[in-house]
């Protein structure tokens, strides 16, 4: 005697799931209002991530260099990359998160984002409007790799947390936002 293939115990319909998009964070409307992120989320972030910070580093730049990898395997010129452009990597990474963990929005980071640290990581140059893309890309990594810092252990009050996730995605959409006004801006 065989099994039949579909138990009739278990034969009833399945649950149908609702099928949702994964939700990219959203550009900010800059300017700001006066205070737009919470200190005590602010102070919260800043004592997450901090005890973190080197392996954050690393890890984006890992990330950033197998971005590079794949982009030049898929055009057929692939090299190696150099020593200085990882330290440059490693030093505009350090910077970068630095600022998003202390959650610093005012108008000279914000420039450093958009002109130098987010164009460097993502591999374009100086071209900032080729930056764009690489920058919602390295947006959403630092976005999730804060957020297991932040919710690293169960609690039993998780506003502290909240506050923190928020102080990270305002940050990040206020460096987004600035990264992607930059590259419409023309050429100078």
């Amino acid at each position: 005697m065989t099994k039949p293939a579909v138990s009739e115990a278990n034969a009833a319909p399945a649950a149908v799931r609702e099928v949702r998009p994964f939700l990219f964070l959203a550009p900010a409307a800059l300017p700001l209002r006066q205070n737009p992120i919470d200190p005590a989320g602010a102070v919260r972030l800043a004592a997450a991530a901090d005890a973190s910070l080197p392996a954050l580093v690393r890890s984006l730049v890992d990330h950033t260099v197998a971005r590079q990898n794949r982009s030049a395997r898929a055009r057929g010129r692939a090299e190696p990359i150099q020593v200085s452009v990882l330290n440059r990597r490693r030093r505009a990474a350090r910077s970068w998160l630095l600022a998003v963990v202390g959650a610093k929005v005012d108008a000279a980071t914000c420039h450093a984002v958009a002109t130098q640290w987010l164009p460097l990581l993502a591999g374009t140059g100086p071209e900032l409007r080729i930056a764009r893309e690489g920058a919602r890309a390295l947006v959403e990594f630092v976005r999730g790799a804060v957020t297991a810092c932040i919710f690293d252990r169960p609690a039993d009050n998780l506003l502290p947390q909240a506050k923190a996730l928020h102080a990270l995605e305002t940050t990040l959409a206020v460096h987004l936002a600035a990264a992607l006004q930059a590259g419409r801006q023309p050429a100078r």
